[in-house]
């Protein structure tokens, strides 16, 4: 097989596999998980597969050096690894280890080593934003035709791990975000017609977060708005005004208009949309929700002192939370639903199950990108790509003290997709040094 050839099956697979990650839910069959097991997971895992063949074929060629980011992600790996070696249960914290090794491998290492094109770049990100817009349609329908349901919110972001849990709104942030970026400097959204068709998809997104109860990502979404404007200034922050009032106007109508049509959910207590929102800082035992966060970021900081150096083992909180819970039914956050959650902080999660090694290889990594991406911001001229990836990255790191992303794949994968996208931009943003100019390819390779 010609490397051409077989570089262009691969990146078809890639597409596939990326347009897989948000549709990949239990709907279909809950006794089969059918695209739960059959879809998302084995076509990741295929590609990586395809991927390893190509390198040891020689029809893609090895990275020539490694960078600074990739002893990064393999220190960290490696952090990962020493703390299953010692783990309380291996078997679980193998299976852990496997998965994180898949999301990265496939959401970083596709990427890195084919290098991908501007166009081929759009394509992977069309791909992704074409399933999770099937899915935010889908969750519309059926709020539409059963009502408003807590449950069915769950449902839909069923994660792809027994022990995980991330919201469907947050896997919607992304997608909010580029339709903002659209907004802004778009040039067919600045007339009527295009910012009318903007604001219905923005409408149609946010309803899908208003109806999923998830006061993080309210908090989150609002954080992302402050940061555009502040990053975008008045002028440009105005064109954000009408279409979030409108939007905003809308979903409340929305709201409304369903619970009055559908005024006995089948799964789901009646409730208030602005009441959702003032909720945000309850923590009492009334608020579950915020109450099991409290509860188990102090449990997080109870296991790291039994094990601080290299934690209680990947992927083991939430066996030893359940443990926890039911040997002490006076715990004040107790509730009697077990779900078999994370620590609900991506921090206290590697310091619980990873230890002192695993914390701080994570924050070296995501510190290591935040100052990469700082670095492009006030070295260059501002541009939208910039504004885009600086708002994504923070409010990445914002939102992960209440949520736990490394083992999410419909989150972990845009992650690292990000991660290369904004090195893409970055090197293409980089003037050319003169001594290059005459050569026939640039010294600096925007592939990269």
């Amino acid at each position: 097989m010609t490397p051409s050839r077989f570089r262009s099956l691969l990146l078809g697979l890639f597409y596939v596999a990326l347009a897989s990650v948000p549709l990949s839910v239990a709907w279909f069959s809950p006794r089969w998980h059918f695209g739960l097991l059959l879809a998302s997971e084995p076509l990741m895992a295929l590609t990586v597969g395809i991927l390893i063949v190509g390198l040891l074929a020689g029809w893609v060629a090895w990275p020539r050096t490694a960078r600074r980011l990739d002893k990064l992600i393999g220190l960290h790996v490696g952090a990962l690894f020493l703390s299953t070696v010692f783990s309380g249960d291996v078997l679980v914290s193998a299976k852990y280890f496997a998965t994180i090794l898949l999301y990265t491998g496939f959401g970083y290492g596709v990427q890195r080593v084919l290098r991908l094109e501007r166009t081929e770049w759009f394509r992977a990100l069309g791909a992704l934003a074409l399933g999770t817009s099937l899915l935010a349609a889908y969750a519309l329908l059926r709020h539409a035709s059963t009502g408003i349901s807590y449950t069915f919110s769950y449902f839909v972001a069923r994660p792809f791990l027994e022990h995980g849990h991330t919201n469907l709104t947050v896997v919607l942030e992304p997608l909010i975000l580029l339709l903002n970026m659209v907004l802004l400097y778009h040039p067919r959204a600045q007339n009527q017609r295009g910012r009318f068709l903007v604001t219905i998809l923005l409408t149609g997104v946010l309803m899908v977060v208003a109806f999923s109860y998830s006061r993080a990502s309210y908090i989150s979404l609002l954080a992302q708005a402050l940061l555009l404007l502040a990053f975008s200034g008045r002028e440009a922050g105005v064109r954000l005004l009408l279409p979030w009032a409108v939007a905003s106007c809308l979903v409340l109508s929305a709201w409304q208009v369903i619970n009055i049509a559908h005024p006995h959910p089948p799964t789901a207590t009646k409730t208030n949309l602005l009441h959702e929102l003032g909720s945000v800082s309850d923590f009492s035992s009334a608020n579950e929700s915020n109450a099991e966060r409290m509860s188990r970021w102090v449990f997080s900081l109870d296991l790291f002192q039994q094990e601080p150096v290299v934690g209680v083992g990947p992927g083991t909180f939430p066996d030893r939370y359940l443990e926890f819970v039911r040997h002490d039914p006076a715990h004040p956050n107790y509730t009697p639903t077990l779900r078999r959650m994370n620590a609900h902080n991506l921090y206290l999660d590697w310091l619980a199950e990873a230890g002192a090694l695993g914390l701080l290889s994570g924050l070296l990594l995501l510190g290591y990108l935040l100052v990469r991406q700082l670095k492009w911001v006030f070295r260059w001229e501002q541009t939208p790509a910039q504004v885009g990836f600086t708002a994504y990255l923070l409010f990445f790191l914002l939102h992960s003290f209440t949520q736990d992303f490394w083992q999410e794949p419909r989150v972990i994968v845009l992650f690292w997709l990000a991660v290369g996208l904004q090195r893409h931009y970055a090197r293409a943003a980089m003037p050319v040094a003169p001594a290059a100019m005459g050569k026939p390819e640039p010294a600096l390779d925007t592939h990269a």
